[in-house]
């Protein structure tokens, strides 16, 4: 009788270690970067219980290697810029002496009061820190403990690429994951990629004094975006003494002393560029490791984990959102992404799809690139009547009393009714205009429905407006008006 007893007693003190051990969730969210914060706080606001787990911190890497500290370093040497130039204001110009240390002192004094802001996104929720694996759909391990969840959500986001380039490791590189983190500044500075964070970072230091070159393997940087803005945005950087050089492949690298040498082909000619530093920004790659995504049969290749419209993997039960499924690379898309995904996690009925219609992203330079929608070309591959219209920003009267007419506003219109399909935007302030120019295109409005808006004055925002009346004014709207007002002007005389 006593066995007997023993043996149920072993039996229920093992299946209570196991229940312990086997933690159930509502939805387990991997990766504490914006998408993941974002989702977070959204599922826990909808009523479950949350479990969001990161490897060493929360914020990812926008916080701590990306949009945060660079534009806090752009932040710095527009204002060193701008005393630079001081004398064209009338001003007398300072004699400014970079200190790189107390920047990197700046840059992470913004970082933790980002950080501190974001605290109310784990509110109410179980935050854990370490490796995380799968070992099936609803089955995870956390550094050996063991629990289930009903729903997943993959964030993990994305690491620089690094191109197996012949001694590139032995010669030494940055990416954005260090350079933030400088405590003296380069005298040179060689940067492989002319993508936005390579030429975000190559003016930023230019403008802290560093000689910089940009190579771009393509015929132009910003390939991506119209051919307008890159033109525009080339020149400005060769006026402010940047080497851009395009059609150009990094070939090796290699150490002459102090210095780093690096090798570039361009056509049938070589390059030998001499340097401080090599900063890598030529694109990322996805943080799919470690993650057994194999236990959980999600399917997932170079591009990251693949989803269908509902951000749903190959395993019904497990969404991904942000770079680690590739396409738009931007903050503000994985936290877009990830209402949808917690949407249709907690309430599968009638499932969400996304919607990248109208996706806009910025460049921070100076001036800022700004889009959103078609470019020209990719109009008139949608669309049978199309237009565009394009304002120069010197016209613009808050930019002469700013002495920032470096740019244009271009629209692209569509249709009988001219509805703006595109928008870009080289301007000052190019970032904060463009909500507007989102909002314009997601509700299909037309160049008559943006004339009608009010714009106050003077502000940057009626350069829209103006770009809007010249689209009026060629227009076959008043084409057609002219007609009638000639007729009915004829019949008063």
């Amino acid at each position: 009788m006593r066995t007997q007893k023993n043996c149920w007693h072993r039996l229920a003190s093992r299946l209570g270690r196991q229940y312990m051990t086997h933690t159930q969730y509502d939805m387990t969210i991997i990766g504490g970067g914006s998408g993941g914060l974002t989702a977070a706080r959204l599922a826990t606001s909808l009523g479950a219980n949350v479990l969001l787990i990161d490897k060493e911190h929360l914020g990812g890497d926008c916080l701590k290697y990306g949009c945060v500290p660079s534009k806090s370093l752009i932040h710095v040497a527009r204002v060193v810029h701008q005393t630079k130039n001081a004398a064209k204001l009338g001003l007398m110009p300072a004699n400014l002496e970079v200190d790189m240390a107390k920047i990197n002192d700046h840059i992470q004094a913004v970082i933790g009061r980002v950080a501190e802001s974001e605290k109310v996104y784990t509110e109410g929720i179980t935050v854990k820190f370490g490796e995380v694996s799968f070992k099936s759909a609803t089955e995870l391990t956390l550094n050996g403990e063991t629990f289930n969840s009903r729903n997943t959500l993959i964030s993990t986001g994305s690491r620089p690429l690094i191109p197996g380039i012949e001694s590139l490791e032995e010669t030494g590189y940055l990416t954005n994951e260090d350079v933030f983190n400088l405590m003296s500044l380069p005298s040179s500075l060689f940067i492989v990629g002319g993508g936005p964070v390579g030429v975000e970072l190559g003016q930023a230091f230019r403008r802290l004094g560093t000689d910089v070159t940009i190579i771009e393997g393509l015929d132009r940087i910003l390939p991506k975006e119209d051919p307008d803005v890159s033109a525009t945005l080339t020149e400005v950087l060769r006026s402010e003494g940047i080497n851009v050089v395009t059609n150009a492949l990094f070939i090796n690298a290699k150490r002459d002393g102090n210095k780093k040498v690096v090798t570039a082909k361009q056509d049938e000619q070589y390059l030998a560029i001499e340097a401080d530093e090599i900063l890598l920004t030529i694109g990322r790659q996805p943080n799919v490791e470690r993650l057994n995504l194999e236990a959980a049969r999600v399917k997932y290749g170079n591009k990251g984990i693949q989803v269908n419209k509902h951000l749903q993997t190959s395993a019904p039960n497990i969404f991904a959102i942000g770079d680690v499924i590739g396409g738009y690379l931007f903050t503000h898309m994985a936290a877009y992404q990830a209402g949808i995904a917690v949407r249709n996690a907690l309430v599968p009925i009638s499932k969400k799809k996304v919607d990248y219609r109208v996706v806009p992203w910025c460049i921070f330079t100076d001036p800022e690139v700004a889009r959103v929608g078609l470019t020209s070309d990719e109009a008139e591959n949608h669309h049978k009547h199309t237009r565009i219209v394009k304002f120069p920003v010197a016209d613009i009267d808050r930019a002469q009393a700013e002495s920032e007419t470096r740019g244009f506003i271009k629209l692209v219109l569509a249709g009988k009714k001219e509805e703006i399909v595109g928008a870009h935007l080289v301007c000052a302030h190019a970032g904060e205009l463009l909500g507007e120019m989102a909002l314009t295109m997601q509700h299909h409005f037309t160049i008559k429905d943006f004339l009608d808006t009010i714009h106050a004055y003077p502000t940057m925002s009626t350069g829209i407006q103006q770009t809007a009346f010249e689209a009026y004014l060629h227009g076959a709207s008043v084409k057609s008006n002219r007609k009638i007002v000639h007729t009915l002007l004829s019949l008063r005389k």
